[in-house]
């Protein structure tokens, strides 16, 4: 009986090995380039927060933390190395998986091989493999969600698909841009039939349709439970190091609200993932900017697009053991185009890390062109038989040649590919920040009050609480919205709560509040305000 659907391969112990060579040297590559400290901006904050379990900025990440907590138990180096080599290993297994990918949507072994280092060797993704932060995380997240989808596909056993919606339903609590996957996935699940014909096919579709869409929701419902259920712990201990407590309570009146409307559980919630803050931000990018930063991907992709082109079409053409694979084509193509046109039109700074998920994709299809060039090139009569895998060989080789350079800088310097000259300094000079948040630190008071800037705050908090145990300061952002430059009026009552019992101090003169109270420079870089 002849299968109606596309038939996907199974994966073989070669295929394990191969999996596992490739993510052991990715992370040998990745853990070389790791950054050896303390790092700056959201990526001090998830150094720190992992350690003392507090909820992230938004979209507050909990079930990130949860994991990179795990790995601040590590008897290895300081806190701060074991959360960046989080990401290093989410990253490798990343590489992993897009290579089981391939193998299971039928790429011979080279070309396979060729799509995860593809991946691997992506400056952007070698540079979020190397720091403390979601995006490695994420990428993993959505290459095992892939995975299932289409190991389902092959073997028909509904646990895959309840795997593949736990991790989606987890990805919230990790990134929540992995959720735009879910249209592509659903997609999937409805175009793709049970392997039986006929008569016995069309009373069992229905069934079958049902069963799948079960498995899916039930797996993703479980992970949403988990991923609340992380909320709601990390919520219940309220970490003083926590985006609360930095944010959020001190500043409440920059987005109109008073305490009342951030007391319960769900309203900090609904704040963290409805961030009043980012309205308006989304799909909002200048129709100018948004080609511009599409010309921009195009140029950095070169001709992987090409490659990754012919890969999804070679998909809708029937090969010698199986029949067309179309509609595995048809949710990598929706799922690239989603996260590309999201990281195009998302009016943000650092729009680019959201590149990420889609260049996961990309590496799949790019995978798929070279298997196709090497198939079309075996099916030329009187060829040896090795000829296709000397030609598998040497594309693999003219794929890596234009990155030997970079990859032999890279581990000589020890420093990953794609920083801009300020990053590239927190790996040439690591305790450099460490070192000036602690000769900031040292000398002021253990309940100390200090405002400053976000790329200090978590500097601050990390060597106070983390290193030296003094957990009564408090560091908080002066100004939370980078449109809004008048210190809140929430702040100044929460400065008038504490001045008569805790010395406060400012990073910046506060200009604004220099006819309310009397101010002294504290050392070189801080302000103290006391009552007049």
């Amino acid at each position: 009986m002849k299968p109606s659907g596309s038939r996907l391969r199974q994966l073989s112990r070669m295929d394990i090995a191969l999996t596992a060579f490739l993510g052991l040297a990715s992370l040998t590559l990745y853990v070389h380039t790791l950054a050896p400290s303390l790092l700056y901006g959201d990526s001090a904050e998830f150094q720190t927060i992992a350690y003392t379990l507090g909820i992230g900025h938004p979209t507050g990440y909990p079930v990130y933390i949860l994991f990179a907590k795990l790995f601040t138990l590590l008897p290895i180096d300081e806190v701060a190395y074991r959360v960046n080599l989080f990401s290093a290993l989410c990253a490798a297994l990343t590489v992993g998986l897009v290579y089981l990918i391939l193998r299971k949507l039928g790429a011979q072994i080279l070309p396979a091989i060729y799509g995860a280092l593809a991946l691997a060797l992506t400056p952007l993704f070698w540079k979020h493999a190397s720091i403390a932060e979601i995006y490695a995380p994420s990428a993993a997240c959505l290459a095992f969600i892939l995975f299932a989808v289409f190991q389902w596909k092959e073997t028909k056993n509904p646990r895959w698909l309840f795997m593949a919606g736990l991790f989606g339903g987890l990805s919230l609590g990790i990134h929540t841009i992995i959720a735009l996957a879910a249209p592509a996935v659903v997609i999937y699940l409805a175009c793709s039939p049970l392997a039986l014909s006929g008569a016995i096919a069309k009373s069992k579709r229905g069934e079958g349709l049902r069963v799948r869409v079960k498995s899916a929701l039930l797996g993703a419902f479980v992970g949403i439970i988990i991923f609340l259920s992380s909320f709601l712990f990390l919520d219940w201990l309220d970490s003083p190091a926590g985006y609360y407590n930095t944010v959020v309570h001190p500043s409440l009146s920059v987005w109109s609200m008073t305490p009342a409307d951030f007391d319960s559980p769900f309203e900090r919630l609904a704040f963290l993932y409805f961030p009043p803050q980012f309205k308006g931000q989304f799909f909002n990018a200048p129709s100018d900017e948004v080609i511009s930063r599409l010309k921009d991907f195009a140029a950095q992709a070169s001709w992987n697009l090409w490659l990754a082109l012919l890969g999804f079409v070679a998909l809708f053409f029937p090969r010698k053991d199986s029949p067309s694979r179309w509609r595995e084509a048809v949710p990598l193509m929706v799922g690239f185009i989603t996260f590309l046109v999201f990281a195009a039109t998302y009016n943000v700074y650092d729009f680019y890390v959201y590149y990420i998920p889609a260049i996961v994709v990309l590496a799949v299809l790019v995978g798929l062109g070279v298997n196709a060039i090497v198939e079309v090139f075996a099916l030329i009569p009187k060829l040896p038989r090795f000829s296709p895998v000397v030609l598998g060989i040497l594309i693999l080789i003219a794929g890596i040649y234009p990155s030997k350079n970079i990859i032999a800088s890279a581990w000589k310097e020890r420093i990953p590919p794609g920083l801009e000259d300020w990053e590239g300094y927190f790996f040439t000079s690591p305790d450099a920040r460490k070192f000036e948040a602690e000769h900031i630190v040292k000398g002021i008071e253990d309940n100390a009050i200090v405002f400053t800037d976000w790329d200090n705050t978590y500097s601050f908090y990390y060597v106070a609480h983390v290193l030296q145990g003094r957990t009564e300061m408090d560091f908080h952002e002066t100004f939370p919205q980078d449109d809004v430059t008048q210190f809140a009026d929430s702040a100044v009552a929460y400065i008038e709560a504490n001045i008569d019992t805790r010395p406060i101090y400012f990073s910046e003169r506060p200009y604004q509040l220099v006819n309310q109270y009397k101010m002294t420079r504290a050392g070189s870089r801080l302000f103290r305000i006391e009552r007049k």
